[in-house]
């Protein structure tokens, strides 16, 4: 019973009531149990002798309705033992109906302890003729009955902390989806609000007769440019669940920042933002996926203008900086001069749900991290030296990129065995 796996308790019950009821020479044993102190108690183990016309305990049969006295007294922590029925007393007495068909002509029944409680009985009987018990018998019939309980006690907490578990793993994937939607509808927020204003911007000029049709036309641009990133934030979580692969291509940095920086046009001159672009001497490329890192810089850029919302409009500045950062890598950083982040909360602005935003989801610098990482690089912050702060992040260049792939394929080679 010691050794014996928890999910195999209640075979090697089944077995031993039948062995020591072969050994005693008894007709039937049971093993009845309830699920909570004051619960119902049900039968849970039974055996027969076979062969005989015994007939088998009823899985069915409401112990605590038709012998309601002797189960309450075995539940109690007492034994409940006669040899001949004579020896019943009056008040654990049943009707002769009942006493007909299930009551045996000897029995002994013993409390299944676990630990200070008692989960349930064990009983042990004979219905052929009357048979006695003698002291040494029941103490290891008592014994038995202990052991059952300890073996069912363990093989309840095993249940309790596979169930356990299994809520965990419940309440992880309901964590992990309410994370996964935040972001989504972070994501999302910020091309859907940018639509919002450029399509505002549209409504204003057409109402005045657009005596500005150059600043329409980039409206309905910068409107269709953010449709188009909308969408592909959502095929991008449909691929991630169907187990599509990222589509990395040469990106040249300079490039996506403008493209980026365009997209936000609106959003900064709302805003009265300027953003000032300060590009490498010469083209740096990356591999990676255009889509991602445009986010990266797009959320470095919207965190930027909202820590600048308390500084004068005259004096909102953003800069962004393209920069070689050592051999085969390249720093893209961008800095504000507003107020600067607390420095309690600095150290932990990429955990999850972290913000220092009264409205924020503190998802954006999470996401961000996420995707710099997925392309083999790194992100951080610093404080400026007068105002604001400054994030990083850096991304292998893309010959470092191709020739880290290589590497790592003549390796995969080399592993692999070769034919003899």
């Amino acid at each position: 019973m010691a050794r014996v796996p928890a999910d195999a308790v209640d075979g090697e019950i089944d077995s031993w009531l039948g062995k020591i009821c072969s050994a005693l020479d008894l007709d039937r044993s049971a093993v009845y149990q309830r699920t909570t102190a004051d619960g119902p108690i049900y039968i849970s183990h039974t055996w027969t002798r076979p062969n005989s016309s015994i007939s088998p305990t009823p899985r069915t049969l409401d112990v605590g309705k038709h012998f309601r006295k002797s189960t309450e007294w075995v539940l109690a922590g007492n034994p409940f033992v006669y040899s001949r029925r004579s020896e019943i007393p009056p008040d654990f007495r049943v009707p002769d109906r009942i006493a007909e068909r299930y009551s045996p002509k000897a029995i002994a029944a013993f409390p299944m302890w676990a630990g200070d409680r008692v989960i349930g009985a064990a009983s042990f009987a004979r219905f052929r003729s009357p048979r006695d018990w003698s002291p040494r018998l029941l103490e290891r019939l008592t014994l038995a009955a202990r052991i059952f309980g300890s073996a069912i006690e363990r093989k309840q907490a095993a249940a309790e902390s596979q169930a356990s578990r299994a809520e965990l793993v419940l309440a992880q994937r309901r964590s992990m989806m309410g994370e996964m939607v935040a972001s989504l509808a972070h994501e999302l927020n910020q091309p859907l609000g940018a639509i919002l204003n450029n399509l505002g911007g549209l409504g204003r000029l057409l109402s005045q007769g657009n005596n500005e049709p150059a600043l329409a036309a980039r409206a309905i641009s910068n409107a269709i440019e953010d449709t188009k990133r909308a969408g592909e934030i959502v095929r991008r979580v449909r691929a991630m669940f169907s187990g599509a692969s990222t589509n990395k291509v040469a990106i040249d940095i300079a490039a996506l920042v403008s493209e980026v920086v365009t997209l936000i046009g609106s959003e900064s001159a709302l805003r009265k933002m300027t953003v000032e672009i300060e590009p490498s001497a010469s083209p740096l490329e990356v591999l990676g996926d255009r889509v991602l890192l445009q986010q990266c810089v797009l959320n470095l850029l919207v965190n930027a203008f909202d820590a600048l919302m308390d500084t004068p409009e005259l004096e909102r500045k953003v800069t962004v900086g393209i920069a070689p950062e050592k051999p085969g890598w390249i720093a893209l950083s961008v800095g504000d001069n507003g107020t600067g982040i607390d420095p309690s909360v600095a150290g932990r602005v990429f955990e999850p749900f972290v913000t220092t935003k009264s409205g924020g989801m503190g998802l954006g610098l999470l996401v961000t991290q996420s995707i710099v990482e997925d392309h083999g690089g790194k992100i951080w912050l610093v404080p400026n030296a007068e105002r604001g702060t400054t994030f990083t992040f850096t991304l292998p260049l893309m010959e470092k990129t191709i020739a880290r792939r290589k590497v790592a394929r003549e390796r995969t080679a080399e592993r692999k065995p070769r034919d003899k």
